[in-house]
């Protein structure tokens, strides 16, 4: 094999396992991928999930089938085509929002719209040195192709099942101590903490807790694009006074009511699961639930 032939080999499969990567990485920050697209307000939170899904799906089959030359032709064109869109979604987010993470990378490696376009522009230009290869031939190349598809699709949507699916075959919490829940709304030390008429939603976090805080996002983007009354969402939270602040900044939920609770009458009351929320009407439970029940319609509408 020439060295021509073994470069192009490689760049092809780098190429190829990039995709598969950024697809990896996404999974494995999920839930702030869903958030972030969610706050564009193009699409109801739902069908946000389905989306970043989408996405994670594609970069996959894209990544297998440049990899292994199934379907090569189709696989070259679509992935120029996605770069293509996402670069121009993300010139407008450099123009309009500015933000610090496109979570093009997810979570793990932090990269700002301005870098993810470089990013994109390059991969662009290195995929035109790869144009030219022919698709691979060979014996049970259909079956192949259906495995791939079906582990593309199995990987985001069952494996990291969206909640309101995972909601269908999980029992929401509603073991809450209700006495402890009740001698809360009484105590003299919880001061303008009246949740008596009305329906609210209490929420319980613990400072220090990643699950808490990526819930406290995904339900202040909700609350925000329903345009729910602030009074609504009372947080109930424990920890230092330091990782309260750095809680309340990282999720961007100053707005809200905040109350500091000893944090063994917070585990006491959610016998220690965490985050818990919890739907209240005139001071009385009437359902509770953990960071994956968060149903976006059932939210606004009951607090509207």
């Amino acid at each position: 094999m020439k060295a021509k032939q073994v470069i192009l080999l490689i760049l092809r499969l780098l190429i190829g396992l990039f995709f598969i990567t950024t697809a990896v990485l996404k999974l494995f920050s999920l839930d702030e991928f869903e958030v972030y697209i969610y706050s564009f307000n193009i699409f109801g939170f739902v069908f946000s999930t389905v989306v970043a899904r989408l996405v994670i799906m594609a970069e996959l089959l894209l990544g297998i089938c440049l990899m292994s030359k199934m379907l090569y032709k189709y696989a070259w064109w679509l992935t120029q085509l996605m770069l293509l869109g996402f670069t121009f979604l993300l010139i407008y987010i450099a123009i309009f929002r500015n933000d610090t993470n496109c979570h093009c990378l997810g979570d793990f490696v932090e990269l700002n719209p301005v870098a993810s376009i470089i990013k994109n522009l390059v991969t662009m230009a290195l995929l035109f040195l790869v144009k030219n290869e022919a698709d691979y031939q060979f014996k049970g190349k259909k079956w192949a192709l259906t495995a791939a598809f079906v582990v593309a699709f199995a990987v985001p949507f069952c494996v990291f099942p969206m909640d309101v699916v995972y909601n269908k075959f999980v029992s929401p919490i509603d073991q809450i101590n209700k006495e402890a829940f009740a001698n809360i709304q009484v105590d003299s030390t919880m001061t303008n903490f009246d949740i008596s008429k009305g329906n609210y939603v209490v929420a319980v976090y613990a400072s220090g807790c990643k699950y808490c805080k990526m819930s406290a996002k995904k339900i202040n983007q909700m609350l925000e694009t329903n345009q729910v009354e602030a009074d609504k969402f009372q947080i109930l939270i424990w920890g230092d006074t330091a990782h309260i602040q750095q809680f309340r900044e990282e999720t961007k939920c100053e707005r809200y009511p905040w109350h500091v609770i000893h944090p063994y009458v917070a585990i006491d009351m959610v016998y220690g699961q965490f985050p818990t929320f919890i739907l209240t009407h005139d001071g009385e439970i009437v359902k509770a639930f953990d960071y994956r029940g968060m149903d976006e319609k059932e939210l606004s509408e009951y607090l509207k």
